[in-house]
């Protein structure tokens, strides 16, 4: 006759109780695949892709907005308006899709919530992005031309650049002092009080672009002489009159070409030859250092104008028209794939 074992010690046919430990992955398995499938279900997908296109789409603008924000040559001028509201409305047309998004897959039909609707909502905020671009590039691109112009042409009395232009003579005249020319710097001077912005953006200046004096005219009848060679054509961006504005070394200077050029405005007599080409090589010395670059501090401002401030808004332009033209091309590409599925379901019925 068989023999069996105590009931306490047969606990290994039926097993010991699971830890709970080992035993819950196991119940718990069916459970997550299903948290799996709510998590990655169209929806969720459709969201988290427009996100992050519709981020990647708006780095470059806001980069932009965050390098202007911080070149103290543009803030000085036009301040941080336009740099500001870039920025926040490309945050807005990221959160406004987030919010359309969610709207639209609550409370629209299921019948609604096709493939072409997806679209139909892609394509719309491609589109308003880059309006948005192209219209913030509009007053960006004003800016810099119209600060480009002042600073070159109109320096000395134009409403953007004259107040500048007054504390910077003031304080060429403490600079010019016998006891101010042996100073290292003018902040060492009897008479010198900080202006801020002023004093501050010259000092700025005089440091980042390697430049001295701003729309200087030197004491006397050559300063008025010099002030009306400006050329007629030469009061526009795209004109080819020059400023005087001389970068090279004096020594490279010919008195044949300042000859020529004076001769050339037409509008000087023989007698104030010299006092011109004296004005137009003499550079003051600088105010905050005794280095005495030979580049004026306008030209150079009126360049960073052109070729910062003026290139980020030409490139946000084109931007914007490029997505403008991607939304359209999307919708001709959508356009003829309803032609096309049209034409298989006819040929699918027909046989």
């Amino acid at each position: 006759m068989a023999q069996y074992a105590p009931a306490e010690s047969q606990t290994f046919a039926y097993g010991a109780p699971y830890p709970q430990d080992e035993g819950a992955p196991q119940m718990l398995a069916p459970m997550q695949g299903g948290q799996q499938k709510k998590l990655f279900n169209p929806k969720n997908v459709f969201i988290a892709t427009g996100m992050v296109l519709l981020t990647m789409l708006c780095v470059v603008p806001i980069w932009n907005a965050l390098a202007l924000m911080s070149d103290f040559n543009y803030i000085f001028w036009v301040g941080s308006d336009i740099p500001t509201w870039m920025v926040s409305l490309c945050l807005c047309i990221i959160l406004l899709y987030l919010l359309t998004v969610m709207v639209f897959f609550n409370a629209a039909k299921p019948y609604v919530q096709t493939e072409q609707t997806i679209m139909m909502i892609a394509n719309i905020f491609i589109t308003l992005l880059g309006l948005v671009l192209m219209l913030i590039s509009l007053p960006l691109s004003r800016q810099a031309i119209s600060t480009y112009n002042n600073l070159m042409y109109r320096c000395d009395y134009s409403e953007q650049t004259h107040r500048l232009y007054e504390y910077s003579q003031v304080l060429h005249n403490i600079r010019r002092t016998p006891t101010c020319a042996e100073k290292y710097t003018i902040e060492e001077c009897p008479g010198y009080e900080d202006a801020h912005p002023y004093t501050t953006f010259l000092k700025q200046m005089e440091g980042t672009f390697r430049c001295s004096g701003f729309c200087y005219r030197p004491a006397g009848d050559a300063a008025l002489i010099e002030s009306k060679s400006e050329p007629e054509g030469g009061r526009y961006l795209g004109s080819k009159g020059q400023h005087q504005d001389h970068i090279t070394p004096l020594t490279l200077a010919s008195s044949a070409s300042l000859d020529k050029h004076v001769h050339s405005a037409g509008q000087l007599p023989p007698s104030a030859v010299g006092q011109v080409k004296e004005a137009t090589l003499t550079y003051p010395p600088t105010l905050f250092s005794d280095a005495n670059y030979q580049a004026s501090c306008e030209g150079m401002a009126a360049r960073d104008m052109k070729n910062f401030s003026g290139d980020i808004g030409f490139q946000t332009f084109y931007q914007g028209i490029y997505l403008v033209l991607i939304a359209i091309a999307t919708g001709f590409l959508k356009l003829i794939g309803f032609c096309i599925r049209r034409d298989a379901d006819y040929k699918a019925t027909a046989y």
